[in-house]
């Protein structure tokens, strides 16, 4: 039927030479939607993302990796062309249990049938930086609230960041379940660790052998639009500075678009595209700024240091007293930088550390995408 429908459209579009995109006018857009919330219900999980195009988050993916029943992927970077929103509103509309990892602006307008469960795998772990209501936002609270307002679950990585997703987007606390990350399972498995390690080395065997030292600092916005980061490093200095053991390796945030420097070095290597997972596995320090991949880092025992150049002039505010409670040493210049990496990359973990990790990522047992898979499965055989 769907198929049928799009294939009317596109015909449609071809033979009115100029058609507006706008198809999908309001009126248009209420009759789509009527027409899909009458075909049957299926028992079907839908994993539905906005963050790339045919793939999934690390979170999502492992989910739907492990689930043996019916299942279908959306994922689709917006915006949508009208065929691609026809097809996702039938899904969103005909599919038993919806998954997601991030917004799904939609869900603004689309109100779910009364049998269908959706659940939200929140991309981050933790509660780091302020979001949704908390947080300076380009939408505005009816908006953010109507985003979030359906969620049957939203699955965190501790009891103690029920709290502040409750209060990020707006739902009652006994939605928020800290059934763990299910992407943090690979990290918790010693063999895939290992394996994971052994493949990074494998792909830049002229890293091999030496201290890994990752870099990975987020986005900034100003009034809640994202703008360029350059951090304040003076990389041919860095680079001099760098011993033949050591390798200071860049992972950008995915939103950064910019890269920090031109040319090449030898000791400095901009890995952005290498999967955030793989260039764990082969660390040594994490070096990041206000990143909730620290907590990733911490889970597998990677020493933090924190480089936060804009400390003062941060836009974002946080769910804990940032910087003290920080378990790792917090620079604002760059010219220590280098001593306090090698520092940490030969300082034990402490006990500040270890507390941090159990209070932001307390659920992240190695068993995370089993208790998720079976939430779901419950959802999927209920009335």
């Amino acid at each position: 039927m769907l198929h049928i429908f799009i294939n009317w459209y596109k015909i449609y579009a071809r033979n009115k030479k100029g058609v507006p995109p706008l198809f999908f006018g309001k009126a248009a857009a209420n009759a789509v939607r009527s027409f899909f919330r009458y075909m049957p219900l299926r028992r079907r999980v839908l994993f539905y993302s906005v963050r790339a195009d045919d793939k999934l988050l690390d979170n999502a993916k492992s989910v739907y990796n492990a689930f043996d029943g019916k299942k279908q992927i959306f994922a689709k970077k917006l915006p949508h062309a009208d065929a691609v929103k026809l097809r996702q509103y039938y899904l969103l509309l005909t599919s038993k249990v919806i998954v997601t990892d991030d917004y799904i602006r939609y869900l603004r307008t689309v109100r779910l049938r009364p049998r269908q469960k959706l659940v939200q795998i929140w991309h981050a772990g933790g509660h780091m930086k302020k979001f949704g209501l908390d947080a300076p936002s380009p939408l505005t609270d009816s908006e953010e609230r109507a985003t979030h307002s359906q969620y049957d679950a939203v699955i965190v990585s501790s009891e103690s960041s029920r709290a502040a997703f409750a209060s990020a987007m707006g739902v009652d606390v006994s939605k928020i379940l800290p059934l763990g990350l299910p992407r943090t399972d690979a990290f918790l498995s010693g063999e895939k660790r290992k394996n994971a390690r052994e493949a990074f080395f494998e792909k830049h065997p002229k890293l091999s052998g030496k201290k890994i030292y990752l870099y990975c600092p987020t986005f900034r916005e100003e009034n809640a639009v994202k703008i360029d980061f350059e951090p304040p490093i003076d990389w041919d200095l860095l680079d001099g500075s760098l011993g033949g053991g050591e390798a200071f390796v860049i992972h950008r945030h995915p939103m950064m678009k910019n890269p920090f420097y031109k040319g090449e070095y030898e000791r400095i290597h901009d890995l952005s595209n290498e999967p955030m997972n793989l260039l764990l596995c082969a660390a040594d320090v994490i070096i990041t700024d206000y990143s909730s991949v620290v907590l990733d880092a911490l889970l597998l025992d990677i020493p933090p240091v924190f480089f936060c150049p804009d400390l003062h002039s941060y836009e974002r505010d946080f769910y804990f007293d940032f910087p003290n409670e920080l378990p790792g040493e917090t620079l604002t210049g760059s010219e220590t930088l280098l001593e306090a990496v090698r520092r940490a990359a030969e300082s034990p973990l402490t006990e500040k550390v270890k507390k941090f990790r159990r209070e932001h990522m307390g659920s992240c047992d190695g068993k995370s995408t089993q208790r998720v898979v079976s939430l779901i499965k419950g959802y999927v055989c209920g009335k």
